[in-house]
């Protein structure tokens, strides 16, 4: 009779450590969609009362403090990150991401009237930018207005991007110069097929740690 009372208690420490993890996991589930329906809200007053002209897809993100032109289209599941300078007309594809300080820059000004200070030569024609799908720029890097960055490009940190970057090109430097390509052709075919279905949100990393 007498060693069934440990077993008794033990069972009842367990069942209470159980509930107080379910509770710390209901809080924890709470707070992560708690937090994401706060960026969502965030998102959609930004683009209708900041960024008025904006198209933006499922999943949007903008940073602090990140200019926007008129004309911008996103996809589903964009990330733009803080302090970002985006001129007028950047199409951003399905699952891209640009980190803080891109700037995407030129196209600005007319320079070559003589006789008349570029201050008044007034402004060159309007150019689209264009950022395929899931594709990484990464921290300050500059990219000039007009050029086109292909599907699951990637940026590195700084490069300054003059020309346009192919399909899955990895890009460094100043100029940018390609380095290597993140998939063989066969990775690149599957990586197309699940660019081509409907998207879908998966889960994100989170902060560095």
């Amino acid at each position: 009779m007498n060693d069934t009372v440990p077993v008794i208690k033990n069972e009842s420490v367990l069942r209470q450590h159980t509930q107080r993890c379910s509770v710390r996991e209901v809080d924890r589930t709470f707070l992560r969609e708690g937090k994401k329906l706060l960026k969502k809200i965030r998102a959609w007053v930004l683009v209708l009362f900041r960024y008025r002209r904006a198209r933006v897809g499922k999943g949007f993100h903008v940073g602090k403090s990140v200019s926007i032109g008129p004309g911008f289209i996103a996809g589903d599941f964009v990330y733009i990150g803080s302090y970002s300078q985006l001129p007028p007309h950047v199409h951003v594809g399905h699952y891209s991401s640009l980190s803080v300080h891109v700037a995407i820059v030129g196209s600005d000004h007319n320079y070559d009237y003589p006789g008349e200070p570029i201050v008044f030569s007034g402004r060159p024609p309007t150019s689209v930018t264009t950022i395929g799908a899931d594709v990484l720029i990464g921290h300050r890097a500059i990219l000039l207005r007009g050029i086109t960055i292909g599907n699951g490009a990637v940026v590195g940190a700084g490069a300054v991007v003059t020309r346009d970057v192919p399909p899955y090109a990895i890009v460094v430097g100043v100029p940018a110069e390609i380095v290597r390509y993140r998939f063989d052709e066969r990775e690149r075919a599957i990586h197309e097929e699940m660019l081509a279905q409907p998207t879908k949100q998966g889960r994100h990393p989170g902060p560095l740690r």
